[in-house]
């Protein structure tokens, strides 16, 4: 993005209100006297003081564009909210790492972002006491109440004791496609691929074309990522493609005889790694991709090498920030279909992670009124769209056209952003398009997600909080890596078909048979 970069924000934010309301006193004038004055006739009472600020230590995953010192947003949300910030924002690519250090130190801060919602960390966290239990103070706070549904608050209720440690962050319904560069279909007289043929065919022109028009060998059609290095890169960043095998990303979802089965026995399963073996024995799929760690695949596409990325329908419009042609270079497609013609869009409980507080802090009440905060409007429209005649001109609410100049949004971008927000949508819905600042970018947006809407069929799936299944990666890990591992050397050739399927039957299933169990029977009795 554009704008100051930081690498690592740790800053206490305390800017200090203008526009606070100061009741002036006399140093001799005593206590019971100034209770028993009343106001002269024909006058107005003094307007009672306003409650000092609530100090609030603050754990962010926040953009690196962003500069957090004498930020005027956070100003203003320390004005509306009533509180006094103190911000540290670790950089997006490590900011996982970062967590599990200050999770471990035990100095924690009040206010704590966990990417991954209630997953098997915040669950270990609860069960050390690092997290306050907040069930009987939720329903004292309006706004977390109505704008966050059940289906999300039960899908965070811990596993181990079925009390919630985490607040939901509110997202709009993601649709999780991919981003192409239209350019170089133009180029080569190219559609965006819908079906895997088209798509294989894509790959082979992307790589082999030569779309960047350099005279050089240095394009891939594909590139996958993941947040921590390490983990498996496959199942982080390709929902588009594995739709195409029929084979979900995420818990939840049904194979295609109606039956619920861990992923590995799913009938996708193989065929969809077999094709990836195929991208990289064909080498069109980016070499590196085993060690990207998030991002660097949209980088990449930014820098010209590779042509395809996973995104969801923000993407190109928030890629702007990134590169300023982004909505002239790259369009946003539906998931691939699958040999029947159909693109299944497997939709979860509209959350981006979620917000803990720490069971030590002394502000627990004060956070959760700064959440409730969070969940209105007003807090959506500041965080979104900063602030009018600084990083704005006009906005309608209805459209959510807005205008800005290009030195407006520069200054966006170092102010604040999505990744800013303590609930990313309000009923369901943004404050704005990121980067669709103008009626075309707007139209393009649009007109990007109806098309893609159009071919897909939306599934939604429920969260799942069977133990079991989601604990995996903490009661057999040594089990997951070997499996995860056995994956990639099955697509990179270093074992063949047969010794991976031998793996599967012999370690895999009877070491997950208990989680399996307990996840259909808990899929099955949730379906009823």
């Amino acid at each position: 993005m554009k704008g100051s970069v930081k690498t690592l924000v740790s800053s206490s934010v305390s800017i200090v209100l203008l526009s606070s309301i100061v009741v002036a006193c006399s140093p001799n004038t005593d206590n019971k006297e100034a209770a028993d004055t009343k106001p002269t006739p024909g006058t107005m009472a003094p307007a009672p003081a306003k409650a000092a600020p609530a100090a609030i230590k603050m754990f962010n995953r926040v953009n690196a564009a962003v500069v957090v010192e004498n930020n005027p947003v956070i100003a203003e949300v320390e004005k509306l909210a009533n509180v006094k910030l103190s911000v540290e924002a670790p950089p997006i690519n490590n900011y996982v790492d970062k967590l599990q250090v200050l999770m471990a130190s035990g100095d924690l801060p009040d206010l704590i972002y966990n990417w991954g919602g209630a997953d098997a960390n915040m669950e270990k966290w609860a069960q050390n006491e690092l997290l306050a239990p907040l069930d009987d103070k939720i329903k004292n706070y309006p706004n977390l109440t109505k704008n966050i549904t059940k289906e999300m608050w039960d899908g965070v209720k811990s596993v181990n004791d079925g009390k919630t440690y985490i607040i939901p962050r509110t997202n709009v319904v993601n649709h999780w496609g991919y981003m192409i560069n239209q350019q170089w279909l133009n180029k080569l007289n190219l559609k965006a691929p819908t079906t895997l043929d088209e798509f294989t065919n894509v790959c082979k022109a992307f790589t082999n074309n030569d779309p960047d028009g350099n005279g050089k060998p240095d394009t891939y059609c594909l590139s996958l990522s993941n947040p921590t290095l390490g983990a498996n890169t496959i199942w982080n960043a390709s929902n588009f493609l594995a739709s195409a095998f029929d084979l979900p990303i995420v818990n939840g979802a049904k194979d295609t005889d109606g039956t619920y089965k861990i992923r590995e026995k799913m009938s996708g399963y193989i065929p969809y790694l077999t094709y990836l073996k195929q991208l990289n024995d064909e080498k069109l799929i980016d070499p590196e991709f085993l060690i990207n760690k998030i991002y660097v695949d949209q980088e990449k596409m930014n820098q010209n090498r590779i042509g395809i990325i996973y995104a969801h329908q923000y993407a190109v419009m928030a890629n702007l920030a990134k590169d300023k042609e982004s909505d002239k270079k790259y369009t946003y497609q539906a998931v691939l279909k699958n040999n029947k013609g159909v693109a299944s869009d497997w939709v979860t409980p509209a959350t981006w992670g979620g917000w803990m507080i720490a069971k030590n802090s002394k502000n627990i009440d004060s956070v959760l009124k700064f959440l409730d905060w969070g969940n209105t409007t007003e807090a959506n429209t500041l965080f979104q769209l900063g602030i009018k005649g600084v990083t704005y001109d006009n906005y309608d609410p209805a459209t959510k056209n807005i205008t800005r100049t290009a030195d407006q949004a520069t200054k966006l971008a170092a102010v604040t952003s999505t990744y800013m927000t303590l609930a990313n949508a309000i009923d369901g819905n943004a404050a704005i398009i990121e980067g669709a600042d103008t009626l075309d970018r707007l139209n393009a947006y649009k007109s990007q997600l109806d098309g893609a809407l159009k071919q897909m069929t939306v599934i939604n799936v429920p969260a799942v909080r069977s133990p079991k299944i989601l604990n995996l990666n903490s009661t057999i890990p040594d089990m997951v890596k070997k499996k995860d591992d056995q994956e990639l050397k099955f697509i990179l050739g270093s074992i063949t078909l047969q010794q991976f399927k031998d793996f599967l039957e012999k370690e895999w299933n009877p070491a997950t048979a208990d989680a399996e169990k307990e996840y259909v029977d808990y899929m099955n009795k949730a379906g009823k």
